[in-house]
């Protein structure tokens, strides 16, 4: 199974449709007018995503070596 993930990841379109979701990620800040002050607040919101998503990282592994 790990093998499935990884080759999905590796896969072309898939690098090449998260670098697209980037570019217009980056275009859509830009043209809203965000602020460097208002992306300054953005690493708390992105810690505790991450720490979401570690958590349920980790949990998925546990129930894997089941």
């Amino acid at each position: 199974m790990l093998e499935k993930i990884k080759a999905f990841f590796n896969n072309k379109i898939t690098i090449t449709v998260e670098f697209i979701l980037i570019a217009l990620c980056c275009v859509g800040l830009a043209i809203a007018g965000i602020t460097a002050e208002e992306i300054a607040k953005v690493p708390a919101l992105v810690f505790a995503v991450l720490g979401g998503l570690s958590a349920l990282i980790i949990y998925i592994k546990s129930m894997l070596k089941k």
